[in-house]
């Protein structure tokens, strides 16, 4: 049996694809609609507190078409900024849906940037009234910082 490669992905290895805004949000619809139809393995997050203001949680998924099976490991301290540090980091470990062997840990504070702001674009597109051109997120939002994410459903 030949030993499967671990490949480990820095911050700047993950933000270096350069994912389009599209391209996540597309990427999510695929995994919602799976979890509506009940075919995605999500069970509740454990987590623990070492301060009253912060958390570290463990979330474990398995998304059957894409074969993407993992776990965040992700944590919130509010007051890192004051160190200079970043309020969320945390890990993504991919494992092979087949055989269970761990295939990439990669830094996730620039997916958890991504992913955060996607479901609301994603809601956005979906809800957007028929006659807009296109439909953007509030800065605050937006990994993008407010430019368009993607043309509303009934304009792609």
């Amino acid at each position: 049996m030949s030993e499967q490669q671990l490949h480990y992905l820095s911050r700047a290895d993950v933000t270096s694809v350069a994912l389009e805004m599209p391209t996540i949000i597309g990427l999510l619809e695929a995994a919602f609609r799976e979890k509506g139809q009940g075919r995605v393995e999500m069970p509740p997050k454990p987590g623990i507190h070492t301060r009253p203001d912060a958390f570290i949680h463990a979330m474990p998924a398995y998304i059957p078409s894409p074969h993407s099976a993992g776990i965040k490991w992700v944590s919130g301290y509010p007051e890192n900024s004051k160190h200079g540090l970043p309020y969320i980091t945390g890990l993504l470990i991919l494992n092979d849906a087949e055989t269970g062997l761990p295939y990439a840990v990669m830094a996730c504070t620039a997916i958890e940037a991504y992913r955060t702001g996607a479901p609301s674009a994603l809601s956005a597109t979906s809800l957007a009234r028929p006659h807009r051109a296109r439909a953007g997120l509030p800065a605050r939002l937006s990994p993008r910082r407010g430019r368009p994410t993607a043309p509303p459903r009934g304009r792609r």
